[in-house]
């Protein structure tokens, strides 16, 4: 009965990845724009600098965060590098990574029984950057590989308020 439940569950959360219901968020001050999955919410509003969002599952289990920031210390090549290494410094993992030229670059890994993935790619002319980050158990990696997916199809850069 519980193999059954499970299956069922699968079943409905990859229907769901596919599915028209899932929503768009577009930050104004970077101009990051992504589908969100069904079934992710996000429940504070915006902060008051408008650099981004946090959206989670409802039940708690994995974290989708969007946002942008503005390169004045360093290039989007070095932004990367200083992501990937602030990541490692925190205990991930690093299992994949590919790009981390001066237009987009992703990386993927896992600490413990999570899984990492952070995509990110150059805006405005080379001084922004937009990036999302999704966290989730690693024993839902197959449910979420469908998400992870379109979520990293969607990610574009738009109109941005901040853009000089």
């Amino acid at each position: 009965m519980r193999a059954t439940r499970i299956a069922l569950a699968v079943c409905l959360f990859t229907t769901a990845a596919n599915a028209a219901d899932w929503t768009s968020y577009s930050n104004l001050r970077f101009g990051a724009a992504i589908d969100t999955p069904p079934g992710f919410v996000n429940d504070v509003p915006e902060p008051s600098n408008g650099d981004g969002l946090t959206f989670h599952s409802i039940d708690g289990k994995a974290e989708l965060l969007v946002w942008g920031n503005n390169l004045v210390d360093e290039d989007f090549r070095a932004d990367g590098q200083l992501r990937l290494k602030g990541e490692t410094d925190d205990g991930w993992s690093i299992s994949f990574q590919k790009g981390f030229g001066n237009e987009k670059h992703v990386f993927s890994g896992s600490k413990g029984e999570r899984i990492m993935y952070l995509r990110s790619l150059a805006s405005c002319k080379g001084t922004q950057a937009l990036h999302f980050r999704i966290e989730y158990p690693e024993a839902q990696k197959r449910d979420y590989d469908p998400v992870v997916e379109r979520i990293g199809i969607s990610l574009k850069a738009g109109p941005a308020s901040d853009c000089p």
